[in-house]
């Protein structure tokens, strides 16, 4: 049984990681006979060269996932019901009894055609990676980031956020997100207008499909967001590239026609340019003599090299016509 399991310190993942996943997947291929328990785990891991401590956590973590079953001065053995709700494989048909789709053929768009920012996997290792979305490990708060995730985790919060809110959202995040972070830049804004997505992408993705369709023009600053441009194009809506120099979004006759503009006035993706508030005046005065709405990515507004930071831009926002990703 031991010739089952090859563990490597190279890998990323644990060896208690690697361990507990190899033994599952020799008991769903059928490896590991069901009369005959386990090796102990002192006996495992003196075959293996590894911690006994390793062992017994892998072993802890399969008798809690259901694939064994401990019995009483016998040790771990193949929990049998594990295997009893398997499809048998003789019930799949050969490749010879049905003909496989044309897939490229049936799909109406191609997402992985589209240009994207490629990150490298060894970014860590490189001086300046220059990517944006990953924290740096050495200034990340992860002593009180343990510490959060052990207070949500517990019995009392379990009972709150497990529970089936439908279409709320957790009231005291949106309570904490209203009173404390929007205020920061000059937003105030009531619990109903505040809806937490997974991101800024889906954010987009759900604006872009509620507000445009194949008659409407969104205006994206160019250079701009790869990403909203790509989402923009799976709805396809017409794409209008604004210039910008070094102020930002340039606000001029280049905006008429549009029905949505997407920006970001306090740290523009990719120059890092901030708009003066000058400028954001101009921008909210045509979005209403020219009927548009304007979508603000206030992404790392925090990030300011010039002074004090500058107002939102839906904080100058009189008439509503600005909707804010933070």
């Amino acid at each position: 049984m031991m010739q089952l399991f090859h563990l490597s310190q190279s890998k990323d993942s644990s060896l208690q990681k690697q361990l507990r996943e190899q033994i599952a997947l020799a008991i769903m291929k059928g490896s590991i006979p069901l009369d005959i328990p386990l090796p102990s785990s002192r006996k495992l891991a003196e075959q293996l060269n590894i911690g006994r401590n390793t062992v017994v956590l892998a072993y802890e973590h399969l008798l809690d996932d259901g694939y064994i079953v401990a019995r009483e001065r016998r040790g771990y053995f193949v929990n049998p019901d594990i295997l009893g709700g398997q499809v048998s494989a003789s019930l799949r048909p050969t490749e010879e009894e049905y003909k496989r789709p044309d897939w490229e053929r049936r799909f109406k768009v191609q997402p992985t055609g589209q240009t994207n920012i490629v990150k490298v996997a060894d970014w860590q290792s490189y001086e300046y990676p220059f990517i944006y979305g990953q924290f740096d490990e050495k200034i990340f708060p992860s002593v009180n980031w343990r510490e959060c995730c052990r207070d949500a985790a517990s019995d009392t919060a379990l009972n709150d956020w497990a529970s089936d809110n439908l279409d709320n959202d957790d009231p005291r995040l949106i309570e904490q997100i209203r009173t404390r972070l929007l205020p920061r830049r000059g937003v105030w804004a009531s619990p109903e207008q505040i809806l937490i997505t997974v991101g800024s992408q889906q954010s987009l993705f759900m604006l872009v499909q509620l507000l445009l369709d194949q008659h409407s023009v969104l205006g994206l600053e160019e250079p701009g967001y790869v990403d909203v441009r790509n989402i923009a194009s799976l709805h396809k809506c017409q794409i209008k590239s604004l210039a910008i120099d070094a102020e930002g979004l340039i606000v001029d006759d280049q905006l008429k026609g549009c029905d949505l503009i997407y920006t970001t006035p306090s740290h523009q993706c990719p120059t890092a340019v901030t708009m003066p508030i000058e400028r954001r005046y101009e921008l909210l005065n045509r979005a209403n003599s020219e009927d548009f709405l304007i979508i603000e990515d206030d992404y790392e507004s925090e990030t300011n090299f010039n002074g004090k930071p500058s107002p939102a831009l839906k904080s100058l926002d009189t008439s509503d016509r600005v909707i804010y990703i933070g």
